[in-house]
């Protein structure tokens, strides 16, 4: 059964009305089932490549200010935790119940708009994010460990400040590049999904009217 949007004056007689969550739900259980993955693979796949992609950018970005403050093998776990793991599950999260709902059912009726609503979620957890959390931990594990001389945040924040601008101006061609990466990737793997839940409600039709003319 394609998965279909109508007016209710175009619903025939015969058709199963579902509301938005069954009709995910419906939809979701045929891609589960799907014969040929690859067919498919937009609609499968998509969440963990942007996870990912998101796990290299926080690791490049981590590893950079870790270097930085000298901080060795200080707090490794710890720190990949919020500046890496996070903004993975983060990402995957956020595509796979914000981002694909709306590419099913197509509740915007606006491609675009959705493609760049993915672009920026993915843009924020696998960049700005990590470069918010890595410095943020990194400091904190070089206070702790006193592996950099650095100004106290409550007495000196614009010395903090200054510091946090001198670490990542290194950086910050790479991270704007991480960043448009990103962004792009996720535009266009949405892109691909919405394409895909296309092909699938047309190859769903082609059948259903096969099967009404052998009946």
């Amino acid at each position: 059964m394609a998965l279909l949007h109508k007016k209710s004056s175009e619903i025939p007689e015969d058709a199963v009305r579902l509301n938005e969550k069954d009709a995910l739900i419906y939809f979701m259980k045929l891609v589960d089932g799907w014969p040929d993955k690859w067919e498919i693979w937009p609609l499968a796949f998509t969440p963990g490549i942007l996870g990912a992609s998101t796990v290299m950018s926080s690791i490049y970005i981590n590893t950079h200010y870790r270097g930085k403050l000298k901080l060795g093998t200080y707090g490794r776990l710890s720190s990949y935790i919020p500046a890496v793991i996070l903004p993975a599950l983060m990402t995957t999260f956020f595509h796979k119940f914000y981002v694909v709902p709306e590419v099913v059912l197509n509740t915007r009726q606006c491609p675009v708009c959705v493609q760049t609503k993915a672009g920026l979620l993915q843009a924020g957890f696998s960049t700005a994010y990590p470069m918010l959390l890595a410095p943020m931990s990194a400091f904190m594990f070089a206070t702790r460990h006193f592996t950099y001389r650095l100004p106290s945040i409550t007495e000196h924040p614009r010395e903090v400040a200054k510091l946090y601008k001198k670490l990542s101006s290194p950086i910050m061609m790479p991270v704007i590049a991480l960043l448009a990466f990103n962004m792009m990737t996720s535009m266009f793997l949405t892109g691909k999904e919405i394409q895909t839940v296309y092909d699938i409600n047309l190859k769903l039709q082609e059948k259903e009217q096969v099967e009404e003319l052998e009946e």
